[in-house]
């Protein structure tokens, strides 16, 4: 069996004329903006639902906070939702709705543990509520780093290719 020989395609320059090489552009951001496009959906959906959380017997200021921290969990899911549509495009202002709403879900959760912690101090105590709201910012540390790793990689893999 004999090796084939390399074939070249395409054109030839005139002489003095400058080449142009195009690189196709990465699939990256498609992929990432579907991921976010899909996380952002169900945060929505899962947002939108919890504004029918029962409330019966909390005080004033508990149910403030749950229908705050939903009104910004479906603001932060909507806002996720539409940079992964403009990750999808190759749009570099993705990443930065994307980091707006990574920020805007780290707060609501912080704020939701600090209110959870201080309710959880009045029934159980100090220890209890110290051990709430340790778990709750690590959560809201983890929250945080996964959701700003899924806007930020097709930055760092080729940002070249982001307008």
């Amino acid at each position: 069996m004999q090796p084939q020989d390399a074939q070249m395609m395409g054109q030839v320059a005139p002489a003095g004329q400058q080449v142009i090489i195009m690189q196709n552009k990465s699939g990256g951001p498609k992929v990432f903006g579907i991921i976010a496009i899909l996380l952002g959906g169900l945060g929505f959906i899962f947002g939108v639902m919890s504004f029918g959380t029962d409330t019966e017997g909390f005080g004033d200021t508990a149910v403030m906070v749950v229908y705050l921290t939903a009104f910004m969990n479906v603001a932060s899911s909507g806002l996720f939702f539409y940079s992964g549509l403009l990750l999808m495009k190759y749009k570099r202002s993705g990443v930065w709705f994307g980091f707006g709403a990574v920020g805007i879900a780290v707060l609501s959760t912080v704020i939701n543990v600090l209110i959870v912690a201080a309710e959880t101090e009045k029934v159980f105590g100090e220890d209890a509520a110290g051990f709430v709201a340790g778990f709750g910012m690590i959560y809201a540390g983890i929250q945080a780093v996964c959701c700003s790793m899924i806007i930020v990689l097709p930055l760092i893999m080729n940002g070249a290719d982001l307008d």
